[in-house]
C-alpha cells in the first residue's frame, strides 16, 4: 500500500512539474515574441515595422493591437498565425502586400476600442465596420524613405 501511495505521489509531482515547465517556457516565448524586435526578423515586416516607428503607436508592443489579450486565446492566436508565417515564409509565398485576416481585423479593432473606449463610445461601430475603415493608415502610415 506504501509503495503504491509513493508512486502515486511521484506520478503527480512530476506531472505538475512537467506542466510547470511548460509553462514557464510557453511563458517565456510568449513574451519574447510580444516584442517588436523579434517581429522585424522577416523581412517581409520591415515597411510595417519602419512605419510603426513613426507612429503615435511605437511605445506599444506589436501583439498590443495584434494579438488577444487573454492569456489562453493568445497562446492559441499566436500559435496559429506563427505556423501560417513560417509555411508562408518558408515556401516563399509572401503576399507584396500584407493583409490583416477576418480575424485579425476584429482582435485590432477590440483592442483599438478597449484602449480608445471612451473616444469611439459615441461613433457607429456597428458589425461589419473596422476602425480601420476610417483610420486606414494608423498606426502604420506610409512615410518617405530616405534612399
Amino acid at each position: 500500500m506504501e509503495k503504491r501511495v509513493s508512486k502515486i505521489i511521484i506520478t503527480v509531482g512530476l506531472i505538475v512539474g512537467m506542466m510547470s515547465f511548460l509553462f514557464v517556457v510557453t511563458d517565456a516565448a510568449i513574451s519574447y515574441s510580444d516584442n517588436p524586435e523579434f517581429c522585424i526578423n522577416c523581412h517581409s515586416m520591415d515597411e510595417a515595422y519602419m512605419t510603426y516607428q513613426h507612429s503615435t503607436h511605437k511605445q506599444f508592443k506589436c501583439t498590443d493591437c495584434h494579438a488577444p489579450h487573454s492569456y489562453l486565446a493568445k497562446v492559441a492566436f499566436k500559435t496559429k498565425s506563427g505556423l501560417r508565417d513560417l509555411y508562408v515564409t518558408t515556401l516563399g509565398e509572401i503576399p507584396p502586400v500584407i493583409k490583416a485576416t477576418d480575424k485579425s481585423k476584429e482582435i485590432i479593432k477590440e483592442n483599438c476600442i478597449r484602449c480608445h473606449l471612451s473616444t469611439v463610445e459615441n461613433t457607429e461601430m456597428g458589425e461589419g465596420r473596422f476602425c480601420s475603415d476610417c483610420h486606414r493608415q494608423l498606426p502604420h502610415k506610409k512615410v518617405e524613405k530616405n534612399i
